[in-house]
């Protein structure tokens, strides 16, 4: 009898769209009654931000489908790290649940229409870009400065992402393994910061709505891009605690450089610690070697013109 009184809440519980993480787990929660979000967390995947228009309008592959499409996609990502050169670095992860993108809106799972101004900062601010000055130091991208890493929004490419939550009643820090960047997010606290004020990871502030950690993020200094976004952009991310893990998302509004705002959801999994120092600067020679590297080629240029 019970097992038939458990199938029937099963089957109402599906019936009117109740998560299953909702329907039978319980979400940890802190002391003072909100989700408890604090511990180490890994977000890592396979799946490309954009959907290969090869998939059409198709979110999702048989798991035969996925079996043909892993080999070209870890191809890819094999080069991407061999340009970089840091294939010890690189652990892509799996395709998550056989989606063929992170993006969920616009429906396509492609970023949409962008601004001339967006693909002229995607092509010199990115992280691919090799058209960049080499002046000084200054003039290179973030990742080589060890300044900080992708951080704002968290986004689930290679390599591995270790991190670690601090949470209490008005704050959630994020500790990152990579670059060791640290984000202090106060939530449903007044600014601290001056409006003329425009950071590298700009300022975020948090909200629960629900059991749902709301984070919004502005005045970034606009020294880089996300896919072409502008020192304007608006960062919203959405952090829901689940017994297995973190549901995580975040949407981007920039209207000077996307037709339309553009949204990605991808799990959140229990890592294991401890987190360990980075070390960026440690015995780092890519610096100099760039600027020399540029000293030598204005060098030639100069010897060829004369």
């Amino acid at each position: 009898m019970r097992g038939h009184a458990a199938a029937a809440l099963t089957a109402v519980l599906l019936a009117t769209g109740v998560p299953l993480h909702a329907q039978t787990s319980e979400v940890p929660r802190s002391s003072w009654g909100t989700p408890d979000l604090s511990g180490y967390w890994e977000y890592r995947t396979t799946t490309p931000l954009q959907r290969p228009t090869e998939f059409g309008d198709r979110a999702v592959l048989t798991p035969e489908e996925v079996a043909a499409y892993l080999p070209r996609r870890l191809a890819d990502i094999g080069h991407e790290r061999d340009l970089q050169l840091n294939a010890d670095w690189w652990q892509p992860g799996d395709l998550t649940d056989g989606r063929t993108s992170l993006i969920i809106d616009p429906p396509d799972g492609r970023l949409p229409e962008r601004s001339e101004a967006a693909l002229e900062r995607a092509r010199t601010l990115g992280l691919a870009s090799r058209l960049r000055p080499a002046d000084g130091p200054e003039d290179r991208e973030r990742y080589e400065r060890c300044i900080m890493g992708r951080t704002v929004p968290l986004l689930a490419v290679p390599p591995p992402r270790l991190v670690q939550f601090f949470q209490n009643e008005d704050h959630l820090i994020i500790l990152h393994e990579q670059k060791s960047d640290i984000r202090i997010i106060p939530i449903d606290g007044p600014t601290a910061i001056a409006d003329v004020i425009r950071l590298w990871s700009g300022r975020s502030r948090g909200h629960w709505e629900g059991d749902t950690l709301v984070v919004e993020t502005t005045h970034l200094n606009g020294a880089w891009t996300v896919n072409g976004t502008s020192a304007d952009m608006h960062v919203e991310e959405r952090f829901t605690r689940t017994a297995e893990g973190i549901d995580f998302g975040f949407t981007i509004t920039d209207p000077t450089s996307f037709a339309a705002q553009w949204s990605v959801e991808f799990p959140i999994a229990p890592g294991n610690g401890p987190l360990f120092e980075n070390a960026c600067h440690e015995g780092n020679y890519s610096m100099p070697l760039i600027l020399s590297g540029a000293r030598a080629e204005e060098r030639r240029a100069a010897a060829g013109s004369r």
